[in-house]
């Protein structure tokens, strides 16, 4: 035998216990979910989180549910005791969050634990402390009701599992979206999480989930509630179109399980539609028909009747993209379709479809889809020439487009995209490569926990931007509320609120992770929701109106199409017009 060779022995248990821990606890985020899915299985109706150092350094959970009796806290550490199944069929009927007995016993192998508990009922608690997997005390004392689990130094014993948790900003933000989710499919419970002695979110205690969402979406989002039955359960999907976005995030709960599903987000994909936004998708159907048993950490589920789900989810999306206008030609597309019509497209007269733009690039200095480089020099749609009287503006036609006479033949121009190309450029103007002038609001507009979390965590980047807070612990705020007390004045926003404002900040400073292209993340989401303030195709547009806004486009720096990619004009030669009419 060779030397090299080892023997099979049985590991140890503290080594075994550990590589078992990594299986469920990975970092602070795991820990908190794990006890947030116990506080809500105990039942419990108002949930605190404590951090410090985005749980790197100390994670508490505090609940007020059913307790752990004294005599059971010893079970409550090992591995596999719970109280939640009994026997091998009790698997095939999991309604529970927890399930396996596991999370306890994990994270006390990696960390200082402490566990402090009073059953309901009960005159007095206990608590049981326990480092990296040893036991070191268990005794009664007296307690609230409820459980308090306190997670100090998580990963002390495994430092090279520590070395790879992000920066506690990074942590905690994970955290707070686990908070966020579950705050929506159980929203009756309160749930409450600061940071460092700061306080971030106060959600749930509400009826609905429509209430919990306006929270974190905001009083002036704009989603779309369905919900659907059919063979084999029920779908409940929200659908935040967000303007400018280009990501599709899914946020999936299966029995109020939040699991990670690819059978959810096919059903999304397959409606052929835009779905750009946020999505909460909440499946609910027989426990029998949906194993739960096939990931360490829960995060994943196997569908029994997959088809049928799929189905469900798939209706579902695609009513809520006919009502929030996903699909081309319902509202605003972020796919629109550049197909020109067969006769202009025989007539061989200027289209910007994309095979066009890549012929004629002297027309773009980007894609149409991609925010825009800095200005250039100006240049003008038609230039100034001595082919005799100037452009006459002869009115509307066809659904709205404006129709104008120039020398060298028929213009026309689609105005809610012409406008659209203006705002945008206005507000790269204004912002690109600027100092940032701000205005203070006469009085502070207060923020909704999420907003004032994403304030709190990324307040030194959306100082820079012209957005200033007063926050909770601030010198000279007396109170707990967060702030928003001066926004960026910005030319071409119209009517976008601070809010609004805000939040499009945010998400683009939590998608773009390089500093240097920060900046030009935010602007774009900006540009592309003041879009909404153009002048819709339809309206009716008055002489001098019209001859100023195609005056404005001219001196645009990428006129010939909007920032979605439409186009903006259509050009009709005069010369061409004289050979079809045989002149």
């Amino acid at each position: 035998m060779s030397e090299s060779r080892r023997s099979i022995e049985r590991l140890e248990h503290s080594v075994a216990s550990r590589i078992a821990a990594g299986e469920v606890i990975e970092r602070p985020v795991s820990a908190a979910k794990e006890l947030l899915e116990n506080s809500l299985d105990a039942g419990a109706s108002d949930i605190k989180i404590i951090l410090e150092q985005g749980g790197k350094a100390s994670l508490v959970v505090e609940d007020n549910g059913d307790g752990i009796a004294y005599c059971e806290m010893p079970l409550a550490v090992e591995r596999y005791a719970t109280s939640k199944i009994r026997t091998l069929d009790d698997l095939e009927y999991v309604m529970t969050l927890g399930y396996r007995g596991e999370a306890l016993s994990s994270i006390a192998s990696v960390s200082r634990f402490e566990l402090r508990s009073r059953r309901r009922g009960e005159d007095s608690g206990g608590v049981i402390r326990v480092e990296g997997g040893s036991l070191i005390s268990h005794s009664q004392v007296p307690a609230p009701q409820g459980t308090r689990v306190e997670i100090d130094d998580l990963f002390y014993n495994l430092p090279a599992r520590r070395k790879f948790l992000k920066a506690a900003s990074a942590e905690l933000k994970r955290i707070i979206q686990v908070v966020q989710d579950y705050a929506l499919v159980y929203p009756k419970t309160r749930f409450r999480l600061s940071n460092d002695g700061k306080s971030l979110l106060d959600l749930g205690d509400a009826e609905t989930t429509d209430e919990v969402l306006r929270s974190i979406w905001g009083d002036e989002h704009r989603s779309v509630h369905i919900s659907i039955g059919g063979v084999g359960g029920q779908v409940s999907l929200w659908w935040n179109n967000l303007p400018g976005s280009r990501r599709v995030n899914v946020t999936a709960f299966v029995n109020g399980r939040r699991v990670q599903d690819p059978t959810v987000r096919s059903a999304l994909n397959s409606t052929g539609a835009s779905i750009y936004g946020e999505w909460i998708v909440m499946v609910t159907i027989p426990p029998e028909d949906v194993d739960v048993n096939i990931h360490p950490a829960k995060a994943e589920v196997r569908f029994r009747k997959s088809g049928q789900v799929f189905e469900l989810v798939r209706k579902g999306a695609q009513r809520a993209l006919l009502d929030g206008g996903g699909f081309s030609g319902a509202g605003t597309s972020h796919a629109p379709d550049f197909a020109p019509p067969p006769l202009v497209d025989q007539l061989e007269n200027y289209i910007p479809a994309p095979e066009r733009v890549k012929k004629r690039p002297e027309f773009f200095s980007s894609t149409p889809n991609e925010p825009p480089q800095a200005a250039v020099s100006e240049k003008l749609l038609f230039p100034e020439s001595d082919l005799g009287p100037a452009r006459k503006y002869l009115g509307q036609a066809q659904g709205g487009y404006l129709v104008f006479d120039d020398p060298r033949g028929l213009i026309l121009v689609d105005a809610h995209a012409a406008h659209e190309r203006i705002l945008y450029e206005d507000i790269e103007n204004s912002y690109s490569g600027r100092k940032i002038d701000t205005q203070t609001m006469i009085s502070g507009q207060e923020l909704p926990p999420v907003v004032a979390a994403g304030a709190v965590l990324h307040r030194e980047a959306l100082a820079g931007m012209g957005f200033n807070f007063k926050l909770p612990g601030d010198d000279g705020n007396e109170t707990d509320e967060a702030m928003l007390i001066s926004v960026p004045v910005l030319r071409g926003l119209g009517r976008l609120s601070p809010m609004e404002m805000l939040r499009s900040a945010i998400r683009g400073i939590e998608e773009e992770t390089d500093p240097s292209k920060r900046d030009r993340e935010v602007w774009w989401r900006w540009a592309r929701t003041a879009c909404r303030d153009a002048i819709k195709l339809g309206a009716s547009v008055g002489v001098e109106e019209a001859i100023d806004l195609f005056e404005r486009l001219e001196r645009c720096r990428s006129p010939y199409s909007c920032p979605h990619g439409r186009p903006t004009t259509i050009f009709l030669a005069g010369e061409k017009l004289k050979s079809w009419f045989e002149r």
